[in-house]
C-alpha cells in the first residue's frame, strides 16, 4: 500500500482524486480511487468542465425565458465536446423539458439515464434518423423523438414504423417534429399539402413542429429583421394546419431564445447558451452565464536554452527566433491532433500562461507539439520542466478566454471548443 501512495504522490494524483474512464467516450476521467488512477492514463494535455456552471447556467436560462417556455437542452455531440456523462445528472436536476441530441451513441446513454431518475424528461433526435437508426431507437425503446424534414423522409419514418410494427407484433407509432423551412435550407417542409399529407400517416403521431433559425447570432439590426421574417413564414404555414393545442411550437435556438421573448413560444431549444459559449451583450446583457468548458491546459516537456539567434522553428521554418540575441524556448505537448491550431503563431499570435505569464507561440503547430518562446520569462521565476501552461483559462491572476483563442485562431467559439473538446481528455471539476 506505501508503495501505491508513493506513486500516486509522484504522479500528482490524490488518493480519491485522478482521472477514469467515461462509459460513453474514454476522454472523460472523474474521481478515482487510488488504484485506479495507478493504472488511469495520464495526459499530458486536458481540459476541466465544471459541472457546476452547467448547473448555474441552465438556472440563469430558466430566469431569462420565464416559466411558462420549455427547456429543450442540446446535448448532440457529446454535448458539443463537453461529455454527456458529465453534465446529464445536472440537465435532470435542473428539470429540463426536452434533451436533444443526433447519434444513437448518446441516445443510450441519455435513455437510461433518464429511465434511472424517474424523469419524464422527452428526447428529441435534432437531425433526421437514418433507418437503421430508427430501428435501433424504436426496438430498444429509447422513446426519441424524429424529425420530419421532407415528405419522403416521413415516408420511410413511417413505413419503417409498419415493418416494426408487423415484425414486432405491437403496434410501433413514431412520434415526430415537423421541420418547417423558412430560411435556413438544409431540411424542412415548404408546403403544407406535405405536411398535411405526414400528419395524415398512420404511424406517425405529431407531436412538435418546428424551424430553426439562420441569423440570429448577427448584430442588429439583421439579426432581428432575419428572424422575424422567418417567424411571419413558419406562423403562417402552422395557421393553416389545424393544430391540437397539444402540440408543440418551438423555434428559437441560443441566440433567438436569449434575445426575442417573441420568438420563445411553447419550447426553446438551447446548445451553446448551456455551455457558456458565443455570448456578448446581446445575448447575456447581466454577464451571468458562465463557460462550462474552464480550460485547456498543457504541460512543458522540454525546456532549451541559448538557441542561436534567427533558428527555424518547427515544419516549414515559416518562423524563427529572434535576431538580437540567444532565445529560450518551451516545447508543450500538444499540437493540431488535440486542436490546437497549426497557423496559431501567425498574425497577432496565440499566446499561452506559463508562471502567470503570457508568451508567444513560435513556428507551426506540430500534431502533438508546439513550441512556445519564453525568451522573455522573469529570472526570478523560470520555466521548467513539468510546468502546467494554461492555452485558455486562469493561471495567477492571468486569464485567456475562449473569446481571446477563438477569434485570434478565427474560429467560432462553438466550433473551437467542439474540436478541442473531442480531442482531449476532459477533467470533471465543480467551481464553488
Amino acid at each position: 500500500m506505501r508503495n501505491k501512495l508513493l506513486l500516486a504522490l509522484l504522479l500528482g494524483l490524490s488518493i480519491t482524486g485522478g482521472f477514469a474512464d467515461s462509459n460513453l467516450n474514454r476522454n472523460d476521467y472523474t474521481a478515482t480511487t487510488t488504484a485506479r488512477a495507478l493504472n488511469a492514463e495520464i495526459p499530458a494535455n486536458f481540459v476541466e468542465i465544471d459541472t457546476a456552471a452547467y448547473t448555474h447556467n441552465l438556472q440563469e436560462i430558466r430566469k431569462m425565458i420565464g416559466a411558462k417556455p420549455k427547456i429543450c437542452v442540446v446535448m448532440k455531440s457529446d454535448a458539443y465536446g463537453h461529455g454527456i456523462n458529465n453534465l446529464i445528472d445536472s440537465a435532470l436536476k435542473t428539470n429540463v423539458d426536452y434533451i436533444a441530441a443526433v447519434d444513437n451513441s448518446e441516445f443510450r446513454i441519455l435513455a437510461a439515464k433518464i429511465k434511472a431518475s424517474g424523469k419524464n424528461t422527452h428526447l428529441l433526435r435534432i437531425a433526421p434518423a437514418t433507418k437503421a437508426e430508427l430501428i435501433q431507437a424504436q426496438t430498444n425503446n429509447w422513446q426519441v423523438e424524429e424529425i420530419a424534414g421532407s415528405l419522403n423522409e416521413a415516408k420511410m419514418l413511417n413505413d419503417t414504423a409498419i415493418e416494426l410494427s408487423r415484425k414486432l407484433h405491437k403496434n410501433i407509432v413514431v412520434a415526430v417534429h415537423i421541420n418547417i423551412e423558412t430560411g435556413m435550407g438544409r431540411m424542412g417542409l415548404r408546403n403544407v399539402n406535405d405536411i398535411r399529407q405526414i400528419m395524415a400517416m398512420s404511424h406517425l403521431k405529431v407531436v412538435g413542429v418546428m424551424t430553426h433559425f439562420a441569423k440570429d447570432y448577427e448584430d442588429p439590426p439583421t439579426d432581428y429583421i432575419a428572424t422575424r421574417a422567418q417567424l411571419d413564414i413558419f406562423e403562417s404555414m402552422v395557421n393553416q394546419l389545424n393544430l391540437d393545442k397539444s402540440v408543440i411550437q418551438h423555434v428559437a435556438n441560443s441566440g433567438a431564445a436569449a434575445k426575442f421573448p417573441w420568438a420563445r413560444k411553447d419550447m426553446v431549444r438551447v446548445g451553446s447558451l448551456t455551455y457558456g459559449e458565443d455570448l456578448d451583450d446581446y445575448q447575456d446583457p447581466q454577464h451571468v452565464l458562465k463557460p462550462v468548458m474552464k480550460s485547456f491546459k498543457s504541460t512543458v516537456v522540454i525546456v532549451e536554452s541559448n538557441v542561436p539567434p534567427h533558428s527555424p522553428i518547427n515544419y516549414d521554418g515559416l518562423q524563427y527566433t529572434r535576431d538580437d540575441k540567444p532565445s529560450t524556448t518551451a516545447t508543450l505537448r500538444v499540437g493540431y491532433n488535440y486542436g490546437f491550431p497549426q497557423y496559431a503563431f501567425r498574425e497577432n499570435g496565440s499566446t499561452v500562461l506559463i508562471r502567470g505569464q503570457r508568451f508567444p507561440v513560435l513556428g507551426k503547430t506540430s500534431m502533438n507539439m508546439v513550441v512556445i518562446d519564453v525568451t522573455d520569462q522573469n529570472p526570478a521565476n523560470p520555466v521548467h520542466l513539468g510546468d502546467e501552461a494554461v492555452l485558455v483559462g486562469t493561471q495567477e491572476g492571468q486569464a485567456i478566454t475562449w473569446t481571446e483563442f477563438a477569434k485570434r485562431n478565427k474560429m467560432g467559439i462553438t466550433e473551437q471548443v467542439l474540436l478541442i473538446g473531442n480531442q482531449n481528455m476532459r477533467n470533471v471539476v465543480e467551481s464553488r
